[in-house]
C-alpha cells in the first residue's frame, strides 16, 4: 500500500483537511451529512485502501465539516459555497479529469460540479442523495423525524450509534472506531460554533440556497447540460433516501437526459451501501472508472 498522507491545504482561504492515498489517476471522495454533526470523510474509510490500490485517492472533508474550517461568514453558510468549496479543492490540488464519488448531500454537490466544471469530471459514481432528488426538500422528512425522536442525548456515543445504524440495513456495520471518529468530530469547538450558527441560518440561508440552487440544476440537467458518464449506487434498503421513489427518481432525472446513466441497486444495503456492501461496491467503482481510463 502506498503511504497514506493526512494534511490541510488552503482553498480560498479555507483550510480544509484532506487524506490522500495510492498512486494512479485520481480519484476524489466526497461524503455527504450536515455542518456540524461530525459529519467527515471517515465515512469512507473502509473504502480506501482498495480503492487506493488502483487510484490516488483524495477524500476531503467538506466546508463545515470534519476538521476543515467553518464558513467564513454568516452568509456562505449555503449550498453554492459548499460546492465551491470542493471545486476549490480540486483546483488547489492541481487535479485534472478526476474520478469523483459523492455520497448524500456529497453526491449534490459532485452533480454542481459536473454541470459548472464538466471538463474537471472523467466519470462519476452518485451514492444515495435524497439531496439530489427531485420534490424533496432541503431537509428530507426522515431526517427531522430521527433528529426528534432520538432516544439519547444529543453527541453522546449512544446517539452517534443510533443515528448510523438508523440509516443501515445491518447496525452491525456501525463500528465502535466509526463511532468514536463521529463522537470526536462532533465535539470539536469548531462544530459546536457551526451548530450554534446553524441554529439560526438553517431555516434562513442554509435551506432557502438549496431550493434555489436545486431549482438551477435540475433546469440544467432538463436542458442537457448533464455531459459526464454516471454510475448511479443506490442501497434497496435505505429508509432516509428510499430507492422508490428517491433513487429511481434521480435515476431518471439523470437517464431521460444523457445516455451514459446507468444504475445499480446493493441488495439488503441501506444509506451507506458503498461500506454495507464494501467489497462488492469497491470491485464495481474500479470497474466502472478503469472503463474510462
Amino acid at each position: 500500500m502506498a503511504h497514506r498522507d493526512t494534511a490541510f491545504v488552503d482553498v480560498d482561504g479555507i483550510r480544509t483537511r484532506y487524506l490522500a492515498e495510492g498512486s494512479g489517476p485520481p480519484l476524489v471522495l466526497v461524503h455527504g451529512g450536515a455542518i456540524g454533526t461530525g459529519s467527515s470523510f471517515d465515512i469512507f474509510a473502509e473504502n480506501l485502501a482498495p480503492l487506493a490500490a488502483r487510484f490516488r485517492v483524495y477524500a476531503l472533508d467538506k466546508l463545515g465539516h470534519g476538521e476543515t474550517d467553518n464558513p467564513g461568514s454568516d452568509a456562505d453558510y449555503t449550498i453554492e459555497r459548499m460546492s465551491a468549496h470542493v471545486e476549490g479543492f480540486v483546483r488547489a490540488m492541481g487535479l485534472e479529469r478526476i474520478f469523483l464519488i459523492g455520497q448524500s448531500r456529497g453526491a449534490y454537490n459532485g452533480v454542481a460540479l459536473c454541470l459548472d466544471r464538466p471538463e474537471l469530471v472523467r466519470a462519476f459514481i452518485l451514492c444515495n442523495s435524497a439531496s439530489m432528488t427531485p420534490g424533496v426538500g432541503p431537509i428530507p422528512e426522515f431526517s427531522r423525524r430521527l433528529q426528534r425522536t432520538a432516544p439519547f442525548a444529543a453527541g453522546t456515543r449512544a446517539w452517534v450509534r443510533h443515528r448510523a445504524e438508523a440509516m443501515c440495513c445491518h447496525p452491525g456495520i456501525v463500528s465502535d472506531a466509526w463511532v468514536e471518529e463521529w463522537h470526536r468530530i462532533y465535539h470539536l469547538e469548531k462544530s459546536a460554533r457551526a451548530r450554534e450558527r446553524m441554529a439560526s441560518l438553517g431555516p434562513t440561508v442554509f435551506e432557502p440556497s438549496i431550493e434555489r440552487d436545486k431549482e438551477r440544476m435540475l433546469a440544467r440537467i432538463a436542458g442537457g447540460a448533464f455531459r459526464t458518464p454516471t454510475l448511479i449506487h443506490w442501497g434497496r434498503d435505505d429508509p432516509s433516501a428510499p430507492l422508490e421513489p428517491m433513487g429511481l427518481k434521480v435515476f431518471d432525472l439523470l437517464a431521460s437526459n444523457f445516455a451514459e446513466v446507468s444504475m445499480h441497486v446493493a441488495n439488503r444495503a441501506g444509506h451507506f451501501a458503498f461500506r454495507e456492501k464494501g467489497a462488492a461496491f469497491n470491485r464495481l467503482a474500479i470497474g466502472f472508472f478503469e472503463s474510462f481510463a
